[in-house]
């Protein structure tokens, strides 16, 4: 009866620890994941940690004051494997144009799912698809242009 409880008091906390699991991960419980946004901003500062960084912007809008915004993203490894170097990539002072979805809260925040680097390269979290619309999306807003990515790896 004792290694009853003990095999039940497991599997509780198993399910336990997959739910949060599963809600740290729920990025459409923080973000409107069927908005794609651009932004364009100068890099004021950086956290690349795990198991997200972020990527802290200004602008100055037209006649406005100085707004800060915050863009999270992926895991160091995930921004490695989808072809960007922080070390060689980000400058800080540097102006770069994103792709992202809002923050559901109205704050001035998002969630980055691609980001135009200054040698024109077009880098995309997740998947080719991902990959192709945000490259659309950041030449025709943008650019007005034809798409020019970088191939996923």
């Amino acid at each position: 009866m004792k290694m009853l409880k003990q095999v039940g008091m497991v599997m509780a906390l198993g399910v336990g620890t997959l739910g949060l699991a599963q809600a740290h991960h729920a990025a459409n419980s923080q973000f409107d994941g069927n908005k794609n946004v651009v932004y364009t901003g100068v890099l004021q500062r950086m956290y690349i940690g795990n198991p997200h960084s972020y990527l802290y912007f200004v602008s100055l809008e037209s006649g406005q004051a100085q707004q800060k915004w915050t863009f999270e993203t992926e895991a160091v490894l995930a921004l490695r494997r989808a072809g960007l170097s922080v070390r060689d990539s980000l400058r800080i002072g540097n102006t770069y144009s994103l792709v992202y979805s809002p923050a559901l809260d109205g704050s001035k925040a998002g969630l980055m799912s691609a980001i135009r680097l200054s040698d024109g390269r077009v880098i995309a979290f997740s998947t080719k698809d991902q990959q192709t619309a945000a490259d659309k999306l950041l030449a025709e807003k943008l650019l007005n242009s034809t798409p020019n990515s970088q191939s996923p790896q």
